[in-house]
């Protein structure tokens, strides 16, 4: 006789068609055999896992289609059984599954698309924060502005893509068809509005590495010496006032520090 442990451990490896001795532990009821309560499960099992892929990467099923989303699902839960508590994680390397796996790594795009929709997610999960306001950057003492750093909402993420991911994403979403995959190195701010809908847009140059300084613990006189390769030295203060007004105004600063 299995302890809990044991069985517990068992009949996990009958849901991931493992060897298990599972069986001896079930007995036939109603004349159901055991095999086929056992099976009940493991197919249930099986199915709630792709419902959940299903539910979390909506457009990713739609650009595939459903015999390769079908594939993916299968082949993703075969080799990344759940060891999450929350099914909302339980896509968290489907991204790397596609890099790496055929035939889906022959089309790049494909993981890309995956990882937006994780990234999306995460925004819309993340906790809450306090977010700054135009009032509280203005009362600042101007001798504190070159030392000035910023700490983000945790929503907040930059979102990198080689290819046309993001508009290929847009176009399924609005029931268009989306474009034939090409080149595009982008950045993308994402971030949870005031509402709690999760919004994104595309990132100029000057305002990614604005971005990327403050994140890595750059201070204002840091940044504005950055801006400088894409801005003279009269128009640098303006485009970073710019900057810091619009994303305080969308809510991702959360404290000035």
């Amino acid at each position: 006789m299995f302890n809990l442990s044991e069985l517990q451990h068992e009949f996990m490896n009958h849901l991931l068609d493992k060897k298990s001795v599972i069986a001896k532990n079930v007995m036939e009821q109603n004349g159901v055999p055991v095999s086929t309560r056992l099976g009940i499960y493991g197919n249930a099992y099986k199915v709630r896992l792709k419902s959940s892929i299903e539910n979390d990467h909506e457009i990713l099923g739609i650009y595939l289609g459903d015999d390769l989303f079908d594939l993916m699902a299968a082949g993703y839960t075969a080799s990344q059984p759940s060891q999450f508590t929350s099914l909302r994680d339980f896509c968290e390397y489907l991204p790397e599954y596609l890099r790496k796996t055929e035939p889906f790594s022959a089309t790049p795009i494909i993981a890309e698309i995956a990882e937006f929709e994780r990234n999306l997610l995460f925004a819309f999960d993340a906790g809450n924060a306090k977010r700054s306001t135009i009032e509280d950057l203005t009362s600042l003492p101007q001798e504190q502005w070159p030392t000035m750093k910023l700490r983000f909402h945790p929503s907040m993420q930059i979102h990198k893509t080689h290819w046309n991911s993001v508009p290929s994403w847009q176009a399924l979403k609005a029931e268009k068809i989306p474009p034939q995959q090409e080149k595009l190195d982008a950045y993308w701010l994402i971030w949870r509005n005031y509402n709690r809908i999760t919004e994104f847009r595309s990132l100029a140059m000057d305002e990614y590495v604005m971005l990327n300084g403050f994140l890595h613990g750059g201070n204002f006189a840091d940044i504005c010496e950055l801006l400088l390769e894409y801005h003279t030295e009269e128009e640098v203060a303006v485009n970073a006032i710019t900057h810091l007004t619009s994303w305080l105004e969308i809510g991702i600063i959360s404290t000035f520090q």
